[in-house]
């Protein structure tokens, strides 16, 4: 991920796309990368279609789209169909065989207290993901100040940033770039 640190200075914000959203105006926003949040096996092609005509990396959430299992050979068939750029888990197994397949993978994590911190902290030595995402992306500062010095990959947060305020913020703490649904947060 740190070799598309250039684009997030551009634009720190990767939009959420869920399916009461649209996809036409994540195209036409300035973002450049996807976390596709739902949907199904059946609209991947079209979306990455759509996603590479207009410049857009596609990260999907792999827990939460429905038609692919969630184990080593669903996520072999994502790499060898080219149905998403990277995926998004919080599961360890699939972080590890995403790598294995040559795709980008973001660890999630659910920053809620000091044993999940501890427990964020062993997943990711383990793991070795490409990025990590912290929800809520509030609790990524707290994050940042007790383990970055011990992390070798970017930060991502994502969940409960609804200002442009909120997002500099985050990215002045050092946070790499933003996670949002939020169409008003898109465009930079």
């Amino acid at each position: 991920m740190y070799h598309l640190k250039k684009f997030f200075k551009r634009n720190p914000v990767i939009a959420g796309l869920r399916k009461d959203l649209s996809l036409k105006m994540i195209l036409k926003s300035s973002v450049i990368a996807i976390f596709l949040l739902d949907g199904n096996i059946f609209s991947l092609p079209d979306i990455m279609k759509q996603a590479r005509n207009n410049d857009k990396l596609v990260f999907l959430h792999i827990d939460l789209v429905e038609g692919i299992g969630r184990d080593k050979v669903g996520v072999k068939y994502l790499a060898k169909n080219n149905l998403c750029d990277g995926i998004v888990s919080t599961k360890s197994n699939l972080i590890r065989a995403a790598k294995k397949e040559g795709l980008m993978a973001i660890q999630r994590l659910f920053l809620l207290d000091s044993a999940a911190l501890k427990a964020g902290e062993n997943l990711l030595g383990k793991n070795q993901p490409d990025a990590v995402e912290i929800l809520p992306g509030i609790a990524a500062p707290y994050f940042i100040d007790h383990i970055k010095h011990k992390l070798s990959c970017p930060i991502i947060a994502g969940g409960l940033i609804t200002k442009r305020e909120e997002v500099e913020q985050l990215i002045q703490k050092g946070v790499f770039a933003v996670s949002t649904s939020n169409p008003g947060l898109w465009d930079w």
